[in-house]
């Protein structure tokens, strides 16, 4: 009779405890060895027992979960959840990097976005409000529309009118986007991009990176949400193209650049104006034919000697996200603070104040919207 009204267990989810561990940059191994040391050592724990877990060969419950949940700094219910998690080649999650950018680097990125993914989920919840709702139909790119048609497209929607972009933020927020800056603990990679569909896209940028650097970007991933490639068009050489025409459209720059000699002082000058770097000015003004092949390598070693390639002179103020500080703000207002909002959202209070950066946040009463 007993059985009848037996409770399964709640069960880890394999593909989130791969996640939560690849977050987290461990490797089995290492994972094998916090499992053991928090058990007190009483029974060796082997890269081979996690290696089964992971595989879904061998099932995890009970006290067994709890453990990987103290390990992996996660909630037990998190790692007991149902939930889809992304990968590079499903056509929704997009990193702007380098090309010497490390496969582990990449494995990283993607399990942090996918958590933070499930984080926001939860944190709207507990907010008691719905996460943004995505509406923007891409401009299908490659037959009669290119990705500066798309870029006008989104300048026109929203009503930019000339001149520079005042927040690329928020142009992001306005079309449905999450953003959120966050330290990607270097420079290998400046974004890393989410868009699940039916879902409002999730944006990373990196704030390890210049100001200036990091509108770029930013605009670079809004062309990921506000093109549709079509097949044959290269996905990252698109949204570069859209992020220039977004950030700097051609019939308005085109006489600055050609007013007088292009030098890095002048380079300087227009960065003022643009809000976007000197390096983007100057790959903008020889694709736009203002300056030849050969006088773009003459000031890009002008730039180098000058040691611009690290940080440019004249940062450009910092932009600040507001669509998920409002939610994390309600969310820790709502369950009465930071531990029980951390608990909800499925992970530590310390993982939870440094991804949403609590310590530069009011969190005493609910957000407006």
């Amino acid at each position: 009779m007993d059985a009848l009204f037996a409770v399964d267990e709640p069960e880890a989810n394999p593909h989130l405890l791969v996640a939560a561990r690849e977050a987290l940059g461990l490797t089995q191994s290492q994972l094998a060895s916090r499992l053991s040391r928090l058990e007190g050592n009483r029974s060796k724990i082997s890269q081979g027992y996690v290696s089964r877990v992971e595989s879904g060969a061998l099932t995890v419950t009970g006290e067994r979960l709890a453990l990987f949940a103290e390990a992996l700094e996660s909630t037990a219910d998190l790692l007991a959840s149902e939930a889809k998690l992304w990968s590079l080649g499903e056509g929704c999650l997009y990193h702007r990097n380098r090309k010497s950018t490390k496969a582990s680097t990449l494995r990283v990125l993607h399990a942090r976005i996918n958590l933070l993914r499930l984080y926001l989920h939860r944190i709207a919840g507990l907010a008691g409000r719905s996460l943004p709702e995505f509406t923007w139909e891409p401009v299908r790119v490659g037959g009669m529309d290119g990705p500066d048609d798309a870029a006008r497209a989104v300048r026109e929607a929203l009503h930019l009118g000339e001149g520079a972009v005042e927040s690329v933020t928020e142009i992001a927020e306005s079309m449905g986007a999450l953003v959120i800056p966050m330290s990607l603990g270097g420079r290998e990679v400046d974004a890393t991009s989410l868009h699940p569909h039916g879902e409002p896209p999730l944006l990373v940028i990196n704030t390890d990176a210049p100001t200036d650097r990091q509108r770029f970007t930013l605009a670079h991933e809004i062309g990921h949400i506000a093109c549709a490639p079509d097949a044959g068009e290269d996905p990252e050489e698109m949204a570069q193209a859209f992020a220039a025409e977004l950030l700097v459209p051609a019939h308005q720059v085109r006489a600055d650049l050609k007013a007088m000699p292009l030098t890095p002082a002048r380079l300087l000058q227009l960065k003022a104006t643009w809000r976007v770097s000197a390096a983007a000015l100057l790959h903008r003004a020889v694709d736009l034919g203002a300056i030849t092949e050969s006088r773009y390598r003459a000031i890009n070693a002008q730039i180098s000697a000058l040691g611009w390639r690290t940080g440019e002179p004249e940062p450009l103020p910092t932009e600040r996200a507001t669509v998920v500080p409002g939610l994390v703000r309600d969310a820790v207002a709502k369950s009465g603070g930071v531990k029980a909002a951390a608990e909800a959202a499925g992970t530590t209070p310390a993982n939870f104040s440094a991804l949403f950066d609590i310590e530069g946040m009011d969190t005493a009463s609910p957000a407006r919207d």
